[in-house]
This record gives structure tokens, sequence and C-alpha cells, in this order.
């Protein structure tokens, strides 16, 4: 009997010792399926940080940026009642709701820097808070803001709260606060460094767009400095040549009035002669034709050197109607034996919509016959000369304007002279005074009118007068 008493205490013994071995492995198993369970959310919430990762670079807003944020901390922190995203508004020194993820609707709009918001911000780390904490930190709020975050859960109060700032470096972007609800254990210390990747995630990227933003703005005012910087330098460039232009034509003035003092007395005498022998013809003396347009030409050299005084400048008086079309007609008729000579064929396109403008005559003969004068030289060996007016329709607020076309087939006009042919004393002629062009520019713009230039060098050369149909 005593050995079959044994035998049984031996059996319990061994038993209890074996249910001790399956409890072990049970807590063993347990262990194993709760570490693998960690393993596989610690994998999960990787790969939720690296996707965010990859995703936040092609954001082009914060407003993106912010709503990504949100939409993925609902993944990481399964249960969380309510996530609220805060940026900073330095104007107003407060901080603005961007974003959030409430049971219900939130309505909050700006935060003061105090409460679970101002605590995140001013961390220098991810927080996890509990119990009184928690509490007392809440009870920092205003009266609005609590009933408002109050409104926004399902459950109330919240046992647990993760918050993170968001910084790149010293700078402070805003902060981001999760709610844990009435659980109290909902929140780990282990989930601290994801909500903290979460955040520097959106600061480093909020940062990028920030960035991005003032290049942008930065290369805006570099190009608008660089373009107000050429338009002053265009603008004084045209402002030194008309000062270095309005100094040339003085000194053509003061050289037109001492001209024409000088040839004055000698035309006098010319014109005083042709009258005597006048006088000494009989009326009807074949001669008297000849002494007749002697005259009238040195009527008109007269009057050119009466306005030599003053440059240019008529008075009002010497305007009278002027036909541009039969001025032209007139003035190739002068040097209809020149071109003849110089085997220059001439072809006219005058149109016949070209009205009757209040003008200086004499002087826009000067003008047609200079530029004439100067298409012959331009073609040694002969050529074609055209002549055509026409008209340009007004646009806006412009006149109608008055196009007259002067058109040779000679040698053109260098590129490197065409900025300067209109300058006084400016000539490529051996024997050129430089004064004809710039002389008739003069003209033309006393006549609110323009001269314009196109030429190809071989081709030939066209200038274009254009002139207002209204003198006024």
């Amino acid at each position: 009997m005593g050995e079959l008493e044994d035998l049984r205490q031996r059996v319990a013994e061994l038993e209890q010792r074996l249910s001790e071995v399956h409890a072990q492995a049970e807590t063993v198993e347990r262990e194993a399926a709760l570490q693998m369970t960690r393993a596989i959310n610690l994998n999960a919430r990787l790969s939720v940080i690296l996707s965010l990762s990859a995703a936040l670079p092609n954001s082009r807003d914060v407003d993106t940026v912010v709503q990504l944020i949100i939409r993925e901390a609902a993944t990481l922190f399964p249960g969380t009642s309510a996530t609220h995203l805060f940026l900073v508004d330095h104007e107003r020194n407060t901080l603005i709701l961007r974003a959030s993820a409430s049971a219900n609707p939130c309505t909050i709009i700006t935060h003061p820097l105090h409460g679970l918001p101002g605590k995140a911000i001013l961390a220098p780390r991810a927080m996890l808070l509990v119990g009184p904490e928690l509490e007392l930190t809440l009870n920092e709020l205003d009266p609005y803001h609590l009933a408002d975050l109050r409104n926004s859960m399902h459950e109330w109060p919240p046992q647990s709260a993760l918050i993170a700032p968001l910084r790149v470096d010293s700078q402070r972007f805003g902060a981001i606060v999760l709610y844990g609800g009435v659980h109290a254990h909902l929140y780990h210390p282990r989930d601290i460094p994801f909500i903290q990747a979460l955040a520097d995630l959106a600061a480093v990227s909020i940062d990028e767009l920030n960035q991005r933003t003032r290049a942008a703005a930065l290369q805006r005012d570099l190009a608008l400095t660089q373009s107000l910087h050429a338009e002053a330098e265009a603008r004084l460039n045209t402002a030194q040549a008309q000062l270095l232009q309005s100094a040339k034509l003085a000194a053509v003035g003061e050289l037109s009035a001492s001209v024409a003092h000088e040839i004055n007395n000698p035309l006098y005498a010319a014109r005083n002669s042709l009258y005597l022998v006048e006088q000494d013809l009989s009326a009807d003396a074949p001669e008297r034709a000849f002494l007749t347009i002697a005259q009238q030409e040195l009527g008109r050299i007269a009057r050119i050197i009466t306005r030599m005084r003053d440059f240019y400048r008529p008075a009002r008086a010497e305007l009278a109607a002027t036909n541009i079309n039969v001025l032209l007609r007139e003035t190739l008729e002068l040097v209809q034996t020149h071109l003849r000579h110089s085997h220059i064929n001439t072809m006219t396109e005058l149109s016949s919509d070209i009205p009757v403008i209040i003008a200086h005559a004499d002087q826009l003969r000067q003008v047609f016959l200079n530029i004439i004068l100067n298409a012959c030289d331009a073609m040694p060996d002969g050529g074609d000369l055209r002549v055509r007016t026409r008209m340009l329709q007004a646009r806006y607020e412009a006149p109608t304007t008055i196009e007259i076309d002067i058109c040779d087939t000679g040698v053109g006009i260098p590129p490197e002279h065409r900025p300067h042919l209109f300058e006084p004393f400016y000539t490529t002629k051996t024997h050129g005074t430089g004064l004809g062009l710039a002389i008739s520019a003069h003209i033309i713009s006393q006549h609110n009118g323009r001269i314009l230039l196109e030429s190809e060098v071989c081709q030939g050369t066209t200038f274009s007068i254009l002139l207002p149909t209204n003198q006024d």
C-alpha cells in the first residue's frame, strides 16, 4: 500500500509540473503572438511613413500636405477620437486650424498659444499626455474653445493625447494633436516616434513649399528688377541720345544762322542784278522766261535762308494747303534730267485718295529732293526709283496718315550706319556735309510726322515718310 501511495503522489507531481509547463507554453505563445502582432503593426506603420515620404514631395500646396497628414494619422493611430493640425499665424500670433478629423464637424478657426496646441508647439519633441497633466492642460482653454473641442468628439473627456511640434531646426510651423478618447491606455510611449515622424514630415514638406514660394517670389522680383533696370537704362540711353541730338541740332541752328547771314548779301545783290537786267529786256524777249525762272528760284532760296535762322521752325503763316502728289511730281520734274543722265528709271504709284494737307510745301519739296538725290547717289550704275503714296488707316486715337515711300535699287546702307543717318554731320559720302537727312528729319518732325528706313546691302533702300492728315 505504501508503494502505491508513493506512485500516486509522483503522478500528481508530474501532472502538476505538466500543467505548469503547459501554462508556461501558453504564456510564451501569447507573448510570441503579441510580439508578432507588434511586428506586423510596426511594419504597417513603417510602410505608411514610407508611402507618405514618397507622396509629400509631389504636393503642390500646403492644404494638400496637411490633408495627407490627417488622413495617414488615422491609419497610424486607429481609435483616435479627433486629430487637429494647426499652423502658425505670425501676424495674429495665433494657431490656425488647417485640417482636422473629428467625430463631429469642428468649427475651431483660431486657437491661442495655450492648451494642447500651445503646449505642442513649444515642446522640444513629441509627447504623450495622460491623467492629471492632460486634464490640467485642457482646463487652460477658454470656455468657447473647450466647448467647441468637446462637441467635436463623441467621448469626453479624453484620457490620453499625443502632441508634436511641426519644426525644422529652430523654425516652428505649427502643431499636431491627437485625442485618444475615454480609453485610458489607447496610446503608448512606443507611439511617440511615429507621431514625431508624422510631424517632421509635415514640417519639412511645408518648409519646402514655403522655400519654393519664396524662391518663385524672388525670381519674379529679380525678373521685375531686371526689367525695370533695362527699361531705365533704355530711357537713359534715349535721353542721352536726345540730348546729343539736341546739342547737334543746336550746332546746326547756329551754323544755319551764320550761313544765312553770310549768304543774304550776295543773294540780295544777285536778285537786284536780275531786276536790272529785266528792265532792259523787251516785253516779248525770249530770255524773259528764263529770267522769270531764275527770279522765282532765287526767291525760294531767299525764303529758305530766312527760315534757316531759326532752324526750320515755320511760322503758321507759311503753312498752306498742299497736295502731296502734285509736290512729288514737281520734285521729280526738277531732277528729271539728272535721273535720265544717271540711267535711272522712274516709276510712280500715287494714290488718288491722298487728301490735301496743311503743310509747308517748300520744306517738303526739299525733303523729297534730298532723299531722291541720295537715292541717285546710291545707284551709280543706274537702277530703278519708285515713288509711292498711300493712306494708312487710323488706329485707336491716332490720326489718318499719308505714307510716302521713296525706294531705290542701290547699294543699300550697312547696318552700322543706319542708327546714325539722321544725326547732324554724320555722313558716309566723301564730300557730304551730313546735314541733309538731319534737316529732313527735323522738317518732318515739325510737321508731326516721322521718317522710317528699311535697307538691305546690295538690294536697295526705302525711305518712308509718314505725315498725319491733321497738322494741328
